[in-house]
């Protein structure tokens, strides 16, 4: 037994370098990735989530899978694992969606896509790229729907940012209805009275002769006929024509 000491010290010794030599010979692998939380996989045996730290391994070569588990969408790669080295991996994983935030003053305005996303301030991180028409409405009708036509980029956000403007008290639609309306009865009161004021001097200068009048008083009477006879035509013409705006504008 005592001849078979060295041995066995030999023995453990041997035993215990060749540990030491495999431990030293292993590598290190680090997995950062943007946005954090991604599944990392080394040939289909999962280490942990993003970021992943240190992960000791043996040198050699290994298949590297990324897992993006909110959409659903994996990226493979091959790498080498150096000996006493740490490999770094950094990766950004560029959505396969687009973002739409839209924002306005004063918030809680609804918005619709082709179905309603939701109130001011929303945000939206799972929109196909395309194209959209976003329509913004106020639950307060005194505040003008507005319109935008966008586009929207893979792994992009585009931003919507819109004060939206009151409706007047009278819109142009209303004033111009206003305006026609009293052009029209001013039209048809203009008519009217200088109806009744040219039969009264119609009727005074056809009895001009009988009562011994001049012939200047003739004239001054025809003249007031005639001028009460064309304003007439004028409240009747300008009134026909603003009833006639007025049928126009609420048509349209």
């Amino acid at each position: 037994m005592p001849g078979n000491k060295p041995c066995l010290i030999l023995s453990l010794i041997a035993i215990i370098f060749s540990i030491s030599i495999n431990t030293f010979a292993d590598g290190s692998l680090t997995v950062k990735t943007d946005p954090e939380g991604i599944e990392v996989w080394l040939d289909d045996k999962f280490i942990g989530d993003s970021p992943v730290f240190d992960k000791k391994l043996k040198g050699g070569r290994y298949n590297l899978k990324l897992v993006d588990p909110v959409q659903h969408s994996s990226t493979i790669e091959e790498i080498f694992i150096q000996e006493n080295e740490t490999t770094v991996i950094e990766k950004t994983i560029k959505s396969k969606y687009g973002t739409l935030k839209v924002q306005t003053d004063p918030e809680g305005a609804q918005v619709y896509i082709s179905t309603e996303l939701g109130n001011t301030p929303v945000s939206n991180d799972f929109m196909n790229p395309g194209k959209y028409r976003v329509e913004i409405r106020h639950p307060n009708s005194k505040y003008h729907p507005m319109v935008e036509n966008i586009i929207i980029p893979r792994g992009e956000a585009v931003s919507i940012s819109k004060t939206l403007e009151k409706e007047e008290f009278l819109n142009k639609k209303a004033k111009l209805r206003i305006v026609l309306g009293a052009i029209t009865a001013g039209g048809i009161a203009l008519a009217l009275i200088e109806h009744s004021q040219a039969k009264k001097y119609l009727l005074e200068r056809n009895n001009y002769i009988r009562e011994g009048d001049t012939k200047e008083k003739w004239e001054t009477l025809n003249a007031r006929y005639t001028t009460a006879t064309a304003l007439k035509i004028l409240g009747i013409v300008g009134g026909s024509a603003s009833l006639v705006g007025l049928e126009i504008v609420a048509f349209f």
